[in-house]
C-alpha cells in the first residue's frame, strides 16, 4: 500500500460525499462513547491511528483540554492538513506496520476506517495491545463485510481507495481474541445503500 492515493484525496477529503453518511456519523459515534467513558478534566494520552486530516482530533481538542493527542498517518498530505487544523497535536508520519517504533503508552487509541487497508493485521493488533495502557480503551471502526450487499458495495469503494479487506464481525473478533475483549459494539447504517459500519470499544485482555 502506498500513500499516493491518500495524498491525492487529502485536499478533497472534507468534501467527499461519504462524509455525510459514513465518516461524520462514525466520528460522532466514537466521540459520544469517549464522552461517556471520560470526565472532561481527565488528563489522558490519546493516539489516533490513521488520523487523516484530523477531523476527529479537532473534535477531541475542543472538548478535552487535558488530552495529549498524537496523530499518526502515512500520508504526509493528510498530516499537513491536520497540523494546520490541530496545532496542539503531535503528528507522526508513519505506516501502521511500523508501530514498533512508537515506545509510549496510551490511555485511548482510536482507529477509524483505516484498519481494512493495513496489510499485516496481526502485527498491527499486537502493536496496539503493546501501546495500550492496562486500563486503556481502543475505539475502532470500519466498514464491515458482514453481508453480500456490504461486500458488493465495498468492492466499488476499493476502486477509489486501493486494495483493502473489510472484515466481518466474526473475522474481527477472531483477529483480536488473543489480545482484547469487546466491551461494546455498535452498528451504523445511515442509509439503506450504505454498507454497515462496525464500531467497537475494546479493553485489554490481561488475564
Amino acid at each position: 500500500m502506498t500513500s499516493n492515493i491518500w495524498n491525492f484525496w487529502a485536499k478533497k477529503y472534507d468534501r467527499l460525499w461519504v462524509q455525510k453518511y459514513s465518516l461524520s456519523p462514525t466520528r460522532n459515534c466514537i466521540s459520544k462513547i469517549i464522552d461517556e467513558d471520560n470526565k472532561e478534566d481527565e488528563s489522558l494520552k490519546v493516539l489516533d491511528l490513521g488520523c487523516g486530516p484530523g477531523q476527529l482530533i479537532s473534535i477531541l481538542e475542543k472538548k478535552y483540554n487535558n488530552f495529549k493527542i498524537t496523530g499518526i498517518d502515512f500520508s504526509e498530505e493528510m498530516l499537513k492538513i491536520s497540523r494546520l487544523r490541530n496545532p496542539k497535536t503531535e503528528h507522526i508520519n508513519l505506516n501502521a506496520e511500523s508501530l514498533d517504533k512508537i515506545k509510549d503508552k496510551y490511555n485511548i487509541i482510536i482507529c477509524t476506517h483505516s484498519l481494512p487497508y493495513y496489510k499485516n493485521l496481526d502485527k498491527v493488533i499486537f502493536e496496539l495491545y503493546r501501546l495500550l495502557s492496562d486500563n486503556g480503551k481502543i475505539y475502532i471502526s470500519f466498514a464491515s463485510g458482514n453481508t453480500f450487499y456490504d461486500k458488493l458495495a465495498l468492492f466499488f469503494v476499493k476502486l477509489t481507495t486501493g486494495p483493502a479487506h473489510y472484515p466481518s464481525d466474526a473475522e474481527f473478533r477472531k483477529l483480536i481474541s488473543n489480545h482484547f475483549l469487546v466491551e461494546s459494539f455498535t452498528i451504523i447504517k445511515e442509509r439503506f445503500f450504505m454498507p454497515e459500519i462496525a464500531v467497537y470499544k475494546l479493553g485489554k485482555d490481561i488475564t
